[in-house]
């Protein structure tokens, strides 16, 4: 999409035209609340650029707090603005307990809504262009629990100071480092800020996703279309076994990230929506770093080319998971849900999950995703996935028992060492029950297809746990036995190999084909 020349920051995005497409997008936020509805609005409106997408969701998810706190008369009141989410600071990062801006009442009523904010803000994305910034700041500057944040919407003219912060990535944004010193409203109760933020943060998870998942939806496809067009000794390069092979193996791994988010949001109105939404933003957005790259290398020097979205892609689609760390952080937070994910006894329903796939999957529906009970959604109902899978009746030999074991195992094996709470091995237990729930996604995406071709992404999710069970068990001398990879079904060879990769990409049109 175009970007506009400024006189004060260069080469930038049209913020007129982000305001133009934000009430569009905001009407699926309030009054109702349709989780994907809002995210195809912003695909309508900036067609997946990621610069557009990205501010879009900064707006978006700031303004968010307000249907959070319940503040409705102001929600309707500021539905169309532009808004930052103005929460972190340079020395302190995602650690939002550090925080040093302060907030003092304007007087000694209990009831005040109205403070003065005194800090300084860092790479905060919209921040020049925005009519609010949603801004995080303690009013006693000398608590540090829970209960020290409160959230603010502080207008435009409470800041100054904006200094531009470039980046490798998304380079059409403006991200800045600002002061703030005036007047801010105080959003639902003093000392609620970081209750307020974890509702907002459930389905935000999912909207950072989204424009991962859309990453990889534009640039397979424009892979494969170059590559089936381009002429090397005589024939187009689809045409070779070793660039088909790593086509195919990179789209049935689209296919799953693409399968796993919109199964997520499927079960979003539920008390999965914490767990999915944590898995999104680690496994599912490194995933679609790794099958970017990976497309880039295989496509070659087209993906070098500034029209191409194909390296651009590759480059802007680290900013996602890497942030701050938000990759480790939600990896950190699945880490506690562990023992319970491996030892679930519960019998879960085939036919019930089969028939919620087939009805809300890829159907934007309205929901309450953004106030859910958080009781329910820390304790989501897990049930028996090795006794789950073992009942789907794959035509392989997938022993999901082994890996239960081998997780166990190595649960086992780290807790008699002492070492079960360091951050090494709880970040690695979480990657490994994302790994362990992708499996089973992929046994869904099987299931709910009937495609005998995504059997090969169930075995290599399969591989890819054994792998990582391998690396731990190896890296920590851990006494437990190794797993060994399943064999890949043959490579198929169709007459067509770009319909052919074409057809698996299209996960919506392969549900629908199977049961209509």
């Amino acid at each position: 999409m175009e970007t506009i020349k400024d006189a004060q920051f260069g080469d930038i995005l049209d913020y007129q035209r982000l305001r133009a497409g934000m009430m569009d997008v905001l009407d699926n936020v309030y009054p109702r609340f349709n989780l994907m509805g809002s995210m195809l609005e912003a695909s309508k409106h900036f067609r997946n650029n990621p610069s557009y997408m990205t501010a879009c969701a900064a707006s978006g998810l700031a303004y968010m707090m307000l249907v959070a706190a319940e503040e409705y008369e102001l929600a309707a009141k500021l539905k169309g603005k532009i808004f930052t989410l103005s929460w972190t600071e340079e020395h302190t990062g995602t650690d939002l307990l550090s925080v040093r801006t302060r907030a003092t009442p304007s007087s000694d009523d209990p009831q005040e809504k109205t403070y003065h904010i005194r800090g300084q803000k860092w790479l905060i994305n919209n921040s020049y262009h925005a009519d609010y910034h949603s801004v995080i700041a303690k009013i006693d500057p000398a608590a540090d629990g829970p209960r020290s944040l409160s959230l603010f919407a502080v207008p435009h003219s409470s800041t100054s100071d904006w200094e531009r912060l470039e980046t490798h990535v998304l380079r059409s944004m403006v991200l800045t480092k600002f002061k703030i010193d005036g007047p801010g409203l105080l959003i639902g109760q003093a000392g609620r800020g970081l209750e307020i933020l974890q509702r907002m943060a459930l389905p935000s998870k999912y909207h950072c996703a989204y424009m991962g998942v859309k990453m990889v939806d534009d640039s397979l496809p424009a892979a494969i279309e170059h590559l089936s067009s381009k002429h090397i000794f005589g024939d187009n390069p689809i045409h070779f076994s070793n660039v088909f092979r790593q086509l195919y193996n990179l789209v049935l791994g689209a296919a799953l990230i693409n399968f796993t988010f919109f199964r997520a949001l499927a079960f979003s109105d539920s008390p999965f929506l914490q767990f999915h939404g944590i898995m999104l933003k680690s496994w599912l957005l490194l995933k679609c770093n790794d099958i970017l790259s990976q497309n880039l290398l295989v496509t070659g020097s087209k993906g070098f080319l500034k029209e191409s979205n194909i390296g651009g892609n590759a480059i802007d689609s680290f900013v996602y998971p890497v942030f701050d760390g938000h990759y480790t952080l939600n990896t950190l937070l699945t880490y506690k849900h562990t023992r319970r994910y491996l030892g679930a006894k519960a019998r879960g329903d085939i036919a019930e999950r089969m028939a919620i796939l087939r009805e809300n999957a890829y159907v934007p529906r309205e929901g309450k995703q953004i106030l859910n009970n958080s009781r329910e959604t820390r304790h989501p109902p897990f049930f028996n996935y090795a006794d789950y899978i073992a009942r789907c009746e794959l035509p392989i030999p997938l022993d999901a028992a082994r890996l239960i074991r081998a997780s166990k195992g190595i649960m086992d094996a780290i807790h008699a060492r002492g070492v079960t709470n360091e951050p090494e091995y709880r970040y690695k237990v979480g990657m490994l029950v994302h790994n362990l729930e992708a499996l089973l996604s992929a046994v869904e995406l099987w299931k709910v297809t009937a495609n005998k071709h995504y059997l090969n992404a169930i075995i290599m999710q399969y591989n890819d746990i054994a792998k990582l069970i391998n690396r731990i068990i190896s890296e920590g001398d851990l006494a437990v036995d190794f797993i060994d990879p399943l064999r890949q079904l043959p490579l198929p060879k169709p007459a067509d190999p770009r319909g052919f990769l074409l057809g698996l990409l299209d996960v919506k049109g392969q549900i629908r084909g199977a049961h209509d």
